[in-house]
């Protein structure tokens, strides 16, 4: 894969002279935020980021935060577009450099969905089901996924 580089709009607040940048790349994202003199730049391995949110105004322009070991590195400036295909690679990649296989991050989200950590609430199927469309809205599981451990569920 060819490195993406997406670059901030100068329009948007604390960009006029130098935007923020981030290069999605094979293993790592890069962001880059420049100044007059130096500038910061970041690089976050996939498997080190534990999650990514997209904040979209219905007017201006979007941020962007992923959370790498409890710290939040943020860039802002980039249209919802951007932003929305940022986090969905970000989650592809996220997911294939995972040591954790696919099935084996289904079977944690259902037994997390049905609470059976060490809280041993009750949740309903219908709570379970809503917990994986989200994993399928996120693009962490596909369709033939979801109905199979929907099908699951409501046969149990």
């Amino acid at each position: 894969m060819e490195t993406k580089i997406y670059k901030a709009s100068r329009v948007a607040e604390g960009n006029r002279l130098f935007p923020a940048e981030i290069h999605i790349e094979e293993t790592e994202i890069m962001i880059k935020f420049p100044s007059f003199f130096s500038g910061k730049s970041r690089h976050l391995v996939y498997q080190q980021i534990e999650g990514v949110n997209i904040d979209t105004p219905m007017i201006g322009y979007s941020t962007i935060t992923f959370v790498v070991g409890g710290e939040k590195i943020a860039g802002h400036g980039f249209t919802k577009s951007e932003v929305k295909e940022i986090k969905q690679i970000c989650s592809k990649k996220m997911l294939a450099n995972s040591p954790r296989s696919q099935t084996q991050l289904i079977a944690y989200a259902i037994s997390a969905a049905a609470g059976n950590s060490n809280n041993s609430r009750q949740i309903s199927i219908a709570d379970e089901i809503k917990k994986l469309k989200e994993l399928f809205d996120g693009k962490i599981i596909t369709q033939l996924e979801f109905d199979e451990q929907k099908a699951k569920l409501l046969n149990s």
